[in-house]
Formats: C-alpha cells, structure tokens, sequence
C-alpha cells in the first residue's frame, strides 16, 4: 500500500465484503492465490476509483516472473495459463483505463516473463539502467549511505572522484561499499574501492565476468612482436588519453592461433589506454531463463561501467549464432542482444568489444561486419631471427630470467626459423631456468641450460590444425598492413583453397 490510509481503506472494505460474499479475508488475510486474489482486487480497484476523492489506484506486482514465467504453451500449468489471460485482459479493460487504474510488474530481466504479455500493445516496458556518474555523485552527496557523517572524516577520495569510480554499481551495493569501511573504523581508498568494486560486480555477475582496473607501469612495450597490431592499439590508446572517443572502433577481432600471446596484448593495451577490463566467459546454464538474465545482467553492467574494454575469449563459442533449433532459441536471442548492443552507435568510445578467437571464420558473419568487429588484428607467431630473439628478451625480462649474449645470439641464429609463439618460448625458459636451479645456479641460466630446453622441447599441438588457424587468420584480416610480409601479397584464391584442404582434414578426426 502506497499510504496507511489506503491500507485502512482496503481491509474497511474487505470487512463489508466478507458480510456479502461470506468469507473472512478481514481476519486470515486476502487469499495467496492470484486466482482467487484477481477478482476481489479489481472490485476493489472499481470501488475505490468511484469515489470523489480518488487519484486512480496501482497494483505493483514484484517477482511476476514467479506467476507468468516465459514459457511454451503446452508447458505452462493451468494456473500460470489463467494468470496469462486475467493481466491481459486488465490491460485490454476500457473499465480499468477510463478509472485509471495500473498494474506495474517489477521483474530483473524482461526475458522472463511471458511473451504474449511482453508483446501486448495495452502494455509498455520501461527499462532502468544502473545510475549514471550524475546519479552516483547526488546518491554519495546525501550523505544517506554515511549517516550524513561529513565527506572528509571517512574518505580519501573526493566525492566526484569516487562518483566515477564506483561506475557500474548500483546504490545499494555503493552504499554497502562505503558502509563496510565506515563500520570497521577504516577510511574508504583507492585500495579499498577497486577491491570492493572488482568483487561486487562479479558477484552481480555471479562469477560469469572477471573485473580487473589497469595496472601501472604496464603498457604495450612489455610485448614482443606483433608490431603492427601494437602500432594501430597505439593509435587507439592515442585516442582515449585526447578524448578522441568518436572515432574509436566499436569492436576490435583478435583472431591468431593459440599461444600468440592474444590476452596478454590486450591487457597491455587497456593499461596503456588506462581502462578497466571486463572479460566475459561462457555463461549459458541448463535452466530456463537463466541465460537471458545472466546476459542482462553483464550487458546492462558494461552499459553502466563505460569507458570500458570488454573481453571475449573464444568469441566464437560466447557469442554463438543465430541458429539454435535444439534449445528452444535461446541461442538466437542471445546472440540478436549481443549483435544488437554492440551495433549501437551512441556507444562508441565508451565501450571498445575485443573477440578473441583461433577461429575467425566460426564467428558469425554479422558479428564481422563494420560497425561491429570490423577491425581485424591477426596474430602470428615469430616470423625471423629478429622477431625470436625478440620474443626470448622480453618473458625472460618478465620472469626475470637473465640470459647473457651467447644465449641470445644462439636463440637468433639457431631458433630464428622455427615459428615459435609466447607461450612456446616461456615453456622453454622456464625448463632451463628449472635445470639451472637444478644444478644450484639459481641465478645463471647458461647456453647449455637453453640447449638442453630447446632439444627436448616438442610441441604437442597438431601442426595442421595451427596451419588451418594461421590461414583462418589471415582471411579475416581488415588490411593487409597487418599481415606478415608473405602473407600480404599472397593469393586469395590460394588461401581459401588450402583452409579448405584442411579443414576437410580436420573434420575426417
């Protein structure tokens, strides 16, 4: 009840209605049911809407996923068919609209409530995003979530300051933020903000997501290689640091085969740009309605965090496609809202998509188009000598691993034609580093430690299936300034001919 008065109201009638109808809804209470309920509600409503004084009457309904769930027809009960039919014929009632008289239903996720009350044209959907910055700023202001304790006495950071870090939260969970510190007598940091953040919004996400700020002193020159793809992640960083977000690419592809270092390059790249990472995983569930709430949730979150980069490992397998006859099209709604919210053009610059896939050519070809992931940055594995030599500097840097001239001379001259990748490379340091530490040199990792690495070192990894990635990288390219040298001017027709050859190969295992 929106006042006491109308709740007294309501049970001064229901006392007159027990009298009439011979029941003792006054002293049990209404009935739980909404079969039973309905029918004494709208008597109500039409009563209280006859009287002079009346403004109109509305019926707010919470959790109405509970009453009229999405569902087939044939799986639906016969109570939830009744509840269908009683809303819809609410909203279609010239008698209820001409007393004004509203039925408000309160749910997370719209997916779950049934699609013939959804599709209703009596009926209008009105969608609450999180708050924006403006919002938060006011909320923090009030001092409601401090007991009006003064800014100063609880915080290091200014009001506007933490406005804009606690993006992609809502009130509630702002409140909590500051009233955990507030109630352990501890003052709210940066420190205690980005914890906080990073674990409530993957609990709102229910651990679907991983959240991570961008880390200091971290930046694109810790990696090795992939020069081009660098340049033009540069040029991006460029554009965000100058405020230049209304030409920033709305998705970027990240296609290459494994081990090329692809999630560490964009973490490298968010650092630079100084934005926060939200990575997406697999986040489909075997229950019903599940997948379209738990997508909801992460879309409205990355709505709400911007400017933000969101990560999509395994693209391919996330995003899915619209074909899914075997699961009742779950698939083609999730994919319709993916393909939908990241075409959305009043976004560019506050969200910058990055598909990571070995598999470009599974992604579905709309996902591909300009406006979505036109922009293709294929990775490759070490071309030369040079890039090699390159690849064994910097993760020996990293795992703080010295290695002295002759080491990296034989690494240049001997390993300089062998398609090494990041992860191959730290495989092979760390077994000479282990046999270093072996032999009591914990700090001096000699030529015959690498030589000794390098001769045992196998890579497991079907050659055909990486050549079939490699390929599929390069047909996905967006410009060939991307591409290594043989692979720019090289045939198409070619190219297309021999993926084929090889997928037919890897399709016969």
């Amino acid at each position: 009840f929106g006042t006491a008065d109308m709740q007294k109201r309501f049970f001064d009638w229901l006392e007159i209605y027990d009298q009439v109808e011979n029941t003792s809804y006054r002293q049990t209470g209404p009935p739980r049911e909404l079969m039973k309920l309905a029918p004494l509600l709208r008597r109500f409503f039409l009563r209280v809407t006859d009287e002079e004084t009346s403004h109109g009457v509305t019926l707010i309904i919470d959790f109405p996923e509970k009453i009229i769930p999405a569902a087939e027809e044939s799986g639906a009960s016969a109570d939830e068919r009744t509840a269908l039919v009683t809303l819809l014929k609410w909203a279609a009632s010239p008698e209820m609209r001409r007393e004004d008289v509203g039925v408000i239903l309160i749910t997370e996720s719209a997916a779950e409530l049934h699609a013939d009350l959804l599709q209703n044209p009596h009926g209008a959907q009105v969608r609450l995003d999180l708050p924006d910055a403006d919002e938060r700023l006011r909320f923090i202001e009030s001092g409601a979530a401090t007991e009006n304790a003064p800014l100063a006495q609880w915080s290091e950071i200014a009001a506007p300051d933490l406005a804009t870090r606690t993006a992609g939260l809502n009130l509630l969970r702002i409140q909590h933020l500051l009233a955990e510190a507030i109630r352990n007598g501890s003052r709210v940091t940066v420190e205690h903000v980005s914890g906080s953040k990073k674990r409530l919004i993957e609990e709102y996400c229910q651990g679907l997501v991983r959240f991570k700020d961008p880390k200091p002193g971290v930046s694109l020159d810790l990696v090795a290689t992939h020069e081009a793809a660098k340049k033009k992640l540069r040029e991006i960083a460029w554009l965000f640091k100058n405020g230049k977000t209304d030409v920033v690419e709305r998705g970027i592809l990240v296609p290459g085969r494994v081990g090329v270092g692809k999630s560490f390059l964009i973490d490298c790249f968010a650092s630079e740009c100084g934005l926060p990472v939200m990575e997406i995983g697999e986040f489909r569930s075997k229950w019903v309605g599940d997948t379209e709430r738990q997508q909801m949730r992460i879309l409205m979150t990355v709505r709400a965090l911007g400017p933000v980069i969101v990560v999509v490992d395994e693209a391919d397998a996330v995003f899915g496609s619209r074909e899914g006859d075997s699961d009742s099209g779950v698939s083609g709604r999730v994919f319709a809202a993916f393909a939908a919210h990241i075409g959305d053009s009043s976004l560019r610059g506050r969200e910058v998509w990055v598909a990571m896939t070995s598999r470009p050519d599974l992604l579905a070809i709309d996902m591909k188009r300009q406006g979505r992931f036109g922009l293709s940055l294929p990775l490759f594995a070490a071309q030369n000598g040079d890039d090699v030599q390159a690849l064994f500097s910097v993760i020996a840097r990293v795992k703080k691993i010295a290695l002295h001239e002759d080491v990296l001379a034989y690494v240049h001259d001997e390993l300089g034609d062998r398609a090494l990748t990041g992860s191959d490379v730290e495989s092979i340091l760390m077994r000479a580093k282990e046999r270093a530490v072996l032999a009591l040199r914990d700090d001096d990792v000699q030529l015959e430690d690498l030589k000794e690495a390098v001769n045992s070192f196998m890579d497991p990894l079907d050659p055909n299936l990486l050549a079939l990635q490699e390929i599929a990288a390069v047909l996905s390219c967006s410009d060939k300034r991307y591409l290594p040298p043989e692979y720019r001017e090289a045939d198409r027709a070619s190219l297309v001919e021999e993926f084929a050859r090889l997928k037919r190969m890897a399709g016969r295992r």
